[in-house]
């Protein structure tokens, strides 16, 4: 059966639409939040899978997974809490990293909140130098949930699919050596994908990019090369001529005067520039030098297993010389005992730390867990998106108390055992195990003397006591 033509925004969803979104229902294995549960929601994974996909029975079978893979991340973000970070609140505006534009309470033609912003202040290696790659996703989901919830609002008010009619203009942006390395490397890619693709699709679009130069149309081609089907359709580039296209849907009263329109209402926060004087820089270096290496060769993945018998804070800290995946899965005791030790599917287990792709090369990751039930932790890197080079990982992690330091070994004959051995006395530490064998996940998703990592014990425990407060992110450089 092909698929059937389905609801456009700025209508109510139609029987065809609403098919669709009962088998998916009927797929969906992940808890969904009352905050989150919304035929249009739901719906949106159809609508996305529609461009891709021509029969019914694929689309559905899409569209579930990726929101069941979503529905996962929501939980370890905890994305469905009643109260989620505006944009006032986002440490990514907050911190002037990206210019901020408000969400208009005004539609175009087809129901969809406008969104204005002026991309010229923007500067992707301030971003690079200055957070976590874990906190610049984690900014983003929040300010994507944000997003959500104002769309959500619009669709109870109106009964009808909505999204938001983003605006970027282009003026006065200009390209450096690093945003270019930030697009060839497929790093621009993965955002786009993470976001308007796998979490949030159909949530922002169209993007009119407007006043664009005639250089940007080599780094959108590299884009789109790398994008999904659609991607043209989604991200629209105008040149200087824009508001013709523009005033089809939307009246020249709703279009801000600094793009031909006549609303003096819209303001625009520009990003400030971080000077290289203020990037990030570890501020232990003693601890930095007792971290432990281990490599992920191309196309594999490592896993540290750590088995809880009471609760426990994780922490942890850890640098690389490229993208690496990375996330945290839980495994209770049943789940272990009825599958083999060679089976470890994480796409089958709890997601309690996001699984991202991160780049720990110019900002160190450091962050916590509060490890809350007994059971299996599995700690995951993976490098499986890479087909030629492998991964150079410097690692360390504890468990809440000095005592509990893990130290990473590579050599131990069961990849996946879980450890629960009682502390060695004279080393005052638990060895760990981790695997080099393949992990699935369909998702693409010199050590250290022993004397020298033993006598840091110290410093390491205070520098990372410092994660146990009731912020996820303190690698602010002050």
């Amino acid at each position: 059966m092909t698929k059937n033509v389905i609801s456009p925004f700025g209508e109510p969803l139609n029987e065809d639409a609403k098919k669709l979104i009962k088998e998916i229902r009927l797929k969906i294995n992940q808890p969904i939040h009352p905050n989150f549960d919304t035929d249009f929601n739901i719906y949106r994974f159809a609508l996305a899978a529609e461009k891709v996909y021509k029969k019914d029975k694929e689309i559905i079978s899409h569209a579930s997974k990726a929101l069941n893979n979503h529905l996962r991340i929501r939980k370890a973000l905890n994305l469905d809490a009643e109260k989620i970070l505006n944009f006032d609140e986002n440490p990514i505006f907050q911190k002037k990293l990206m210019p901020r534009g408000d969400i208009s309470d005004k539609c175009d033609g087809h129901n969809r909140l406008l969104w204005y912003i002026e991309y010229a202040t923007i500067t992707v290696e301030s971003i690079a130098h200055s957070i976590q790659s874990s906190q610049a996703c984690k900014y983003q989901f929040w300010q994507f949930e944000y997003m959500l919830r104002r769309v959500m609002e619009q669709e109870e008010k109106s009964g009808k699919l909505s999204s938001l009619r983003h605006i970027i203009d282009m003026n006065g942006y200009e390209i450096n050596p690093f945003t270019m390395l930030f697009v060839t490397s497929g790093t621009l890619a993965y955002y786009s994908q993470l976001f308007h693709y796998e979490n949030y699709p159909e949530l922002v679009t169209p993007v009119d990019m407007v006043n664009i130069a005639k250089w940007i149309h080599v780094p959108y081609k590299l884009a789109k090369s790398m994008m999904p089907a659609g991607f043209a359709d989604k991200f629209r580039l105008h040149d200087n001529q824009y508001l013709k296209n523009l005033t089809e849907d939307i009246p020249l009263e709703y279009i801000p005067t600094s793009l031909g329109g006549t609303d003096n209402t819209y303001k625009c926060i520009g990003a400030e520039k971080v000077e290289p004087k203020d990037y990030w820089t570890p501020s232990n270096t003693e601890l930095v030098n007792a971290l432990e290496t281990f490599h992920v060769p191309a196309r594999k993945t490592r896993h540290i297993t750590l088995n809880l018998q009471t609760a426990k804070t994780l922490s942890w800290y850890f640098r690389t010389d490229g993208d690496i995946y990375f996330g945290i899965f839980y495994e209770d005791e049943e789940e272990f005992k009825s599958r083999k030790e060679s089976e470890l599917n994480i796409d089958a287990l709890e997601m309690v730390y996001p699984w991202l792709k991160l780049s720990a090369k110019l900002v160190h990751e450091m962050d916590t867990l509060k490890c809350e039930r007994v059971g299996r932790y599995h700690i995951v890197f993976c490098n499986k998106h890479s087909w030629i080079s492998r991964r150079n990982v410097d690692f360390f992690a504890q468990k809440e108390t000095l005592s509990d330091c893990i130290l990473m070994k590579l050599c131990h004959p069961h990849p996946f055992e879980a450890l629960n051995s009682k502390r060695n006395e004279t080393s005052g530490r638990e060895r760990m195990a981790t695997s080099t064998k393949h992990l699935d996940c369909s998702y693409r998703p010199p050590f250290a003397s022993s004397s020298s990592v033993a006598s840091s014990y110290g410093l390491i425990d205070n520098y990372l006591s410092n994660l146990h407060s009731p912020s996820l992110f303190t690698t602010d450089n002050k």
